[in-house]
């Protein structure tokens, strides 16, 4: 069927690997190369996280910015600003410190290194008290 997120064959590569198996072992059952597998897995995973940006850019379009966690800043730090933001607007977060901090490592990895905030990072919540990171 056109259009589909994900062929078959990602679909078995991500099946085999969430089952342990090696890119070899995968290989070897799919009779093809390792180097074929590791770019079907890396094509499946791209399309995976393209689409979860999606969702999540179609579920900020219910959220508010609260606020915007500053460049150079540490993360663990600026994390308190999303709190104290939330509780301006009167809705409770739904995460724990640890969740959220991992909720945003998740979002976006690509700005931050080393626990230091390396592009702004814009923090959205919805009336349910979801964060959306951008």
């Amino acid at each position: 069927m056109p259009g589909l997120l994900l062929t078959d064959r990602q679909k078995m590569v991500i099946q085999f690997r969430k089952e342990g198996m090696t890119q070899q072992e995968i290989a070897d059952e799919l009779k093809t190369t390792r180097s074929n597998i590791s770019l079907i897995e890396k094509a499946a995973n791209d399309n995976i996280r393209l689409a979860k940006e999606a969702l999540d850019y179609i579920y900020s379009l219910e959220a508010t910015l609260v606020c915007t966690l500053s460049a150079g800043s540490e993360l663990t730090q600026e994390i308190f600003l999303i709190y104290k933001a939330a509780r301006q607007t009167g809705i409770k977060v739904q995460y724990d410190t640890g969740a959220l901090l991992s909720r945003i490592l998740t979002a976006v990895p690509e700005k931050i290194s080393d626990g230091t905030i390396r592009e702004d990072i814009n923090v959205y919540l919805n009336l349910t008290g979801i964060i959306y990171i951008y």
